[in-house]
């Protein structure tokens, strides 16, 4: 609890203790307000890259105008491409395995009004096996997994349901149909995960690629994943169930190639947990769906594409949570504050006439930069204040923090492997603003070092809900 303690330490210092001349003199109203007007600056950003998209997939709409963030300009991927359509078709099968291991909680959330009954109607019709650890005397982890996955009872070789401060939940289940032995990884779902999940400080991998093979000198991942890796690790060689499936002249699946999936947290614990196997399957694949942002150093994060794809849904503020993003995010805000000419009550009169939670439509571009600059002044304008002086302080405080915090933790880390993000690039009139139902999506290839900016947006966590990921897929 350290790590947590510091880092909010940090990102709160120095708020409100004007008296002694060091603190912002703000308010939640400015804080809100910096945070409306970044929205829409990010709306501008995004309707300039889904022009750009747009006309990549030849329904263009004039000509792509530029701006300097220029991170959202990638590769479309093409149906007429076979390795595009590989890919997407790889990250679809097994998406479903990725929800299998959520269970009841998700199938709950799916299935609100029908769960009960098809769950009735399965346990009539399959016989279930005591291969699982950890679920109770209904069987109902293992009911919702089949459910969720369409598994068949003969599909499952081991399950562990069992959780705690590291403990994750995983299953490992067989693809016929893709000669595939799958170990799926549940993300984050109580309250010890999401502890796990913001335990910043970047652990060093030096030690761990010696052991097992990969290029960790010099390289760093999330400490918090990397402790849940090593005891998921240890429980796989202490029940033995990989080797019993894929090695030596009697395994079962013979021939059969290791795919490690998993989502949010889990698909962190998938990618570290492939490079310590890697030397024993070489055939290993890991598909991540919506990771953790700050996950492993860029030289790692690349390197591991060959055999590590990501997928990560539009505003989805995981993959862009890192300590760097959200000083960003904070510094960004206040940084808008002196920069609005208006006064509150105009400007919340202005974005709620256009529609604060509507989504901004190609359109709509021209006139949302003719507003924007009629709120802003330029970000070269220099106001003499009060407040600019207490700013100035502010950054000079922060940057004293940044440079006591030691090397280990001004180490940036980044989202595994290659990457493909499904950005938003139409949605229907009747969607509803705060889900991302009824909205359309293209495949575009991201960089690492691409989501470096968190996105406030309504769907920011809808976007990252599994069930979600799986259907856009």
């Amino acid at each position: 609890y350290g790590d947590i303690a510091r880092a909010l330490a940090d990102y709160f210092a120095d708020f409100g203790e004007v008296a002694e001349q060091r603190g912002l003199d703000v308010v939640p109203s400015d804080v809100a307000l910096g945070f409306v007007v970044l929205r829409r600056i990010q709306a501008q950003r995004k309707l300039l890259a889904r022009r750009e998209v747009l006309q990549q997939t030849g329904n263009g709409y004039g000509s792509a105008a530029r701006d300097r963030y220029q991170s959202f300009s990638r590769t479309v991927l093409s149906p007429a491409n076979p390795s595009d359509v590989a890919v997407l078709e790889e990250g679809a099968r097994f998406a479903r395995h990725q929800l299998a291991i959520y269970t009841w909680i998700l199938y709950y959330y799916m299935f609100p009004c029908t769960a009960t009954f098809r769950l009735i109607g399965q346990s009539i019709k399959e016989k279930l096996s005591w291969a699982t650890v950890g679920d109770n005397f209904l069987r109902i982890h293992e009911r919702t997994m089949m459910a969720h996955a369409g598994l068949d009872r003969s599909d499952i070789a081991y399950a562990s349901f069992e959780t705690g401060f590291y403990e994750t939940p995983y299953c490992i289940v067989i693809d016929r149909k893709w000669k595939s032995v799958v170990l799926s990884i549940r993300g984050s779902l109580t309250l010890e995960d999401c502890v796990v999940d913001v335990l910043l400080d970047p652990s060093p991998l030096d030690a761990l690629g010696d052991k097992y093979g990969f290029a960790g000198e010099g390289q760093y991942c999330h400490g918090g994943v990397l402790e849940c890796t090593q005891w998921l690790h240890s429980d796989l060689m202490r029940n033995n169930i990989l080797e019993t499936l894929l090695m030596g002249d009697n395994a079962q699946c013979r021939g059969y190639a290791l795919r490690i999936v998993g989502h949010s947290l889990g698909g962190g614990i998938g990618v570290i947990l492939s490079l310590m196997l890697r030397q024993t399957y070489p055939n290993l694949r890991c598909i991540a769906y919506s990771p953790p942002g700050g996950l492993l150093t860029h030289d790692l994060a690349t390197s591991c594409s060959e055999f590590v794809n990501t997928f990560i849904l539009d505003s989805d503020i995981v993959p862009r949570l890192s300590l760097d993003n959200m000083e960003r995010l904070r510094d960004e805000v206040l940084h808008l504050i002196p920069r609005v000419k208006l006064s509150k009550y105009d400007i919340a009169k202005r974005i709620f006439w256009h529609g604060l939670c509507g989504e901004v439509e190609l359109g709509d571009l021209d006139y949302l930069i003719q507003q924007n600059d009629d709120m802003l002044y330029p970000p070269d304008y220099v106001l003499d204040s009060e407040f600019m002086r207490q700013l100035q302080r502010f950054d000079s405080m922060q940057q004293g923090r940044r440079s006591n915090r030691g090397v280990s933790r001004s180490i940036a880390l980044f989202p595994p492997g290659r990457i493909v993000h499904l950005s938003k690039t139409g949605q229907s009139k009747a969607c509803v603003h705060a889900s991302n139902a009824g909205s359309e999506y293209t495949p575009i290839r991201k960089e690492n070092d691409d989501f470096n900016e968190i996105e406030i947006s309504p769907t920011l966590w809808t976007d990252h809900f599994p069930n979600r990921v799986c259907i856009e897929i």
